[in-house]
C-alpha cells in the first residue's frame, strides 16, 4: 500500500530489509560528483602549473640565449680587422704629434680640409665611437647585463676609450658646434669611471709595453 512501513518482508528470505531513502542515494551522486569535480580542478591546476613553469622556464633561456648572441656580436666586432685597423690608428696619430697635441693637430687639418692627412684618423675615430654607443644603448636598454659588460670591454678598454677618443670628439665638436656626446658620460657612469681618467705615466696616451699591467693601463686589449 502507500503507506507501507519501510521495513518490508523479503520475498525470497522471508527476513526485513531497508530501502535506500532518496536523501541517501541523494547524497551518494552528490559525493561521487563532487570526487570527480576535485580530480577535474586538480588536473587542472597541474597542468596550469606545469604550463607556467616550462613558459618560465622557456623565457630564462631565451633572455640568456639573446645576451649571448648580442654579447657574441659586440665581442666579435671589437675584434675585427677594421676596429683593430682604427685602434692602430689612433694610437699611430697619437705617437706622430704626442699626447699634448694629437687633438690641435686633428683640428687644424680638419679646419684647413687637409683630409688626405686625417681622413683614416676620422673614420677610425667614427667607427670607435659607434661601437662605444652601442654598447652604452644596449646597457641602457637592459639588452646586456652588467656583469658581462664588466668583464668586456671592462674598465680598462674604457679608460683607454676615454683618454684617447675623448680629445679628439672634443676637437671635432669644438670646430663643427654641437652638444657634447653623450657616449662618453654614459661610459663613465657605466664603469663609474671619474671625470677626468687618471694617467699611468707621461706617456699615458699611447699603448706601450711599459703600461700594459698597470691598473689604468691603456691598451685596447684586442
Amino acid at each position: 500500500s502507500l503507506w507501507q512501513s519501510p521495513m518490508e518482508k523479503s520475498p525470497s528470505f522471508g527476513k526485513y530489509e531497508r530501502r535506500p531513502s532518496i536523501l541517501k542515494h541523494m547524497a551518494e551522486n552528490a559525493r561521487a560528483m563532487a570526487t570527480e569535480s576535485n580530480i577535474t580542478l586538480t588536473v587542472s591546476l597541474l597542468t596550469l602549473l606545469s604550463t607556467v613553469i616550462l613558459q618560465t622556464w622557456y623565457n630564462i633561456v631565451a633572455r640568456k640565449s639573446h645576451y649571448a648572441n648580442t654579447f657574441s656580436m659586440l665581442h666579435s666586432e671589437y675584434a675585427s680587422p677594421e676596429m683593430l685597423d682604427a685602434f692602430d690608428a689612433v694610437d699611430d696619430f697619437i705617437a706622430f704629434h704626442g699626447v699634448e697635441h694629437y687633438p690641435d693637430e686633428f683640428a687644424k687639418a680638419k679646419k684647413a680640409r687637409e683630409r688626405e692627412k686625417i681622413s683614416k684618423i676620422d673614420h677610425a675615430r667614427r667607427k670607435v665611437m659607434h661601437w662605444y654607443g652601442k654598447a652604452c644603448l644596449f646597457w641602457q636598454k637592459g639588452i646586456i647585463p652588467m656583469d658581462l659588460l664588466m668583464s668586456f670591454p671592462g674598465k680598462r678598454r674604457a679608460l683607454y676609450f676615454l683618454r684617447n677618443f675623448e680629445p679628439l670628439e672634443e676637437a671635432n665638436r669644438i670646430l663643427y658646434g654641437g652638444p657634447p656626446s653623450e657616449t662618453f658620460a654614459c661610459i663613465r657612469e657605466m664603469y663609474n669611471l671619474e671625470k677626468e681618467a687618471p694617467a699611468d705615466d707621461d706617456h699615458h696616451g699611447m699603448c706601450s709595453d711599459d703600461n700594459l699591467g698597470g691598473q689604468n693601463a691603456l691598451c685596447p686589449l684586442s
